[in-house]
């Protein structure tokens, strides 16, 4: 139902939009998020695969299939600021015996984390409003693979790969391997998400 003396609305996605409408008949007017460039953008490339917020509506089984999948490959996963005990838990679960993967603490500087960042993956298992890391990844022309589902797919646009996000952990693997072992094509997503960021 329509808010009594409200006579606009935003939505910060084409696909929150299309929720609006479907389940109150709103129309609203799409906004995406504001990112401040600034604060997010770094120069040069990392070399790391980072993964942030590690927890299992976000991907985490994904994540670390990918790690043991890659195991010459350095991964940093970035916890978030409010990790239940569970969630602490899983993630030390799906760390054991991967030495490629380091876990870090949040930052208020995201920064740090772009700067040792080569590709950001969000292989998110919910259909969430938008995606904001790959937007501040794409600041730094970072390429982001992850999931078609929700907002997030309007976020990466064409500055990565998408994937359902059912897909087998084989078709990520594929995925990031090219990603890994293509340089031209890394360039070209990296460019593209460098001026995706920009619009």
């Amino acid at each position: 139902p329509r808010l009594k003396g409200v006579d606009r609305y935003i939505s910060n996605s084409d696909f929150t939009a299309k929720k609006f409408g479907d389940e109150f008949g709103i129309v609203s007017e799409v906004i995406p998020p504001i990112i401040e460039h600034e604060r997010y953008a770094c120069d040069g490339r990392g070399e790391y695969v980072t993964f942030i917020n590690p927890i299992e509506k976000k991907g985490l089984h994904i994540a670390a299939a990918l790690a043991e999948e890659f195991p010459q490959i350095p991964f940093l996963f970035v916890r978030s600021w409010d990790l239940s005990a569970e969630q602490d838990r899983k993630l030390d679960e799906a760390c054991r015996g991967r030495a490629n993967i380091s876990v870090v603490q949040p930052t208020s500087d995201m920064r740090k984390i772009y700067r040792k960042t080569k590709i950001l993956i969000a292989p998110s298992q919910w259909a969430e409003a938008w995606g904001r890391v790959a937007s501040e990844a794409q600041c730094s022309g970072i390429p982001v693979l992850g999931s078609h589902i929700g907002g997030l797919t309007e976020a990466i646009g064409p500055g990565g790969i998408t994937l359902p996000s059912t897909a087998p952990v084989r078709e990520w693997a594929e995925a990031l391997g090219r990603l890994l072992k293509n340089e031209d094509m890394y360039r070209s997503l990296s460019a593209s998400a460098f001026r995706h960021a920009q619009r």
